[in-house]
């Protein structure tokens, strides 16, 4: 039900295969950072997930990286290279 809301949401979508599903709602990315950046190919597309547990604790330079990549085109007080 999850892939055909994603699929609604953006055409970008329509194609992507789901390669894993699980009961959690913990995202964690595969090597364990959080995946924080540019959306490849998505124009205005930014994503922020993959935190685990940690998300609360990091929400607030998180966010300030996010905002800080979005209105000045990089990040200046987190480095997102990783």
């Amino acid at each position: 039900r999850l892939a055909n809301v994603m699929r609604s949401v953006s055409s970008e979508f329509e194609d992507a295969l789901v390669t894993q599903e699980q009961a959690c709602h913990l995202p964690v990315s595969p090597d364990g950072l959080p995946v924080i950046g540019c959306v490849d190919g998505v124009g205005g597309a930014y994503i922020a997930s993959g935190h685990s547990c940690w998300g609360i604790l990091n929400a607030p330079a998180t966010g300030l990286a996010m905002a800080e990549l979005i209105l000045d085109g990089a990040s200046s007080s987190v480095d997102l290279s990783r």
